[in-house]
């Protein structure tokens, strides 16, 4: 049987974001204000989005979980410590170089470092959510029904504040395949008020092509 899998949603959408932060880090004149304003800005979105995915692992699917088998999310909090600190030090560096650029300093020299400890930082984030996906969700699987694993789902999703889902959603369901994608936004029809629906959608058709968004909309229709 084809089991749910709570991962799926949420780590595309962290791939996705990981990748496209990556690239920018790699292509951005450091010793131009406008570009690393930009790089400044997405890498801001980029640590909000791993704080509120860490929060709600800790406070609902890893919390659920540590009740009907104690011990099991010890080293996913101990891993969401190490991320938070290296976190912490890429947020420092980049307001550090954001800043300075705005005085015209050079830096080029930050920036390449930046870009490295960004993409040392992305290869180890990587490894810790495929851990979450090979070791954590079997655990899940074993000990909760996809009924359960779903209300997972519902309570995270009814923490997000507005405007945090509509980032998620940019993130995540381009990286769906396009039945998940049907699934995601029928579901989310149901509950959503429609001028929130509508929204949603407006978003969607800004990082879809255009054909996928034809697809989309027909299927939901």
């Amino acid at each position: 049987m084809t089991r749910l899998r709570p991962y799926d949603v949420p780590h595309k959408a962290l791939r996705n974001v990981l990748s496209q932060a990556s690239l920018l880090a790699g292509k951005t004149d450091y010793n131009n204000p406008a570009e690393t304003e930009t790089l400044f800005n997405a890498s801001k979105e980029v640590f909000a989005m791993l704080d509120g995915h860490a929060h709600d692992e800790e406070t609902v699917t890893l919390a659920d979980l540590e009740m009907r088998l104690p011990g099991s999310s010890a080293h996913d909090k101990e891993d969401h410590v190490e991320i938070h600190e290296a976190q912490h030090h890429l947020s420092d560096l980049i307001t550090d170089i954001y800043n300075a650029s705005k005085s015209g300093k050079d830096q080029k020299a930050a920036g390449a470092e930046y870009y490295l400890a960004f993409t040392e930082f992305h290869s180890k984030y990587l490894d810790h959510i495929s851990k979450e996906e090979r070791i954590t969700q079997p655990l899940l699987w074993e000990h909760f029904t996809d009924e359960e694993l779903m209300g997972h789902r519902g309570r995270i999703m009814s923490q997000l504040e507005p405007t945090m889902l509509l980032t998620w959603f940019r993130y995540s369901v381009p990286a769906q395949s396009h039945p998940e994608r049907v699934e995601i936004l029928s579901g989310f029809k149901k509950m959503a008020p429609e001028p929130f629906f509508n929204q949603s959608m407006g978003v969607l058709k800004e990082v879809l092509t255009s054909q996928e968004y034809s697809n989309l909309q027909t299927a939901l229709n």
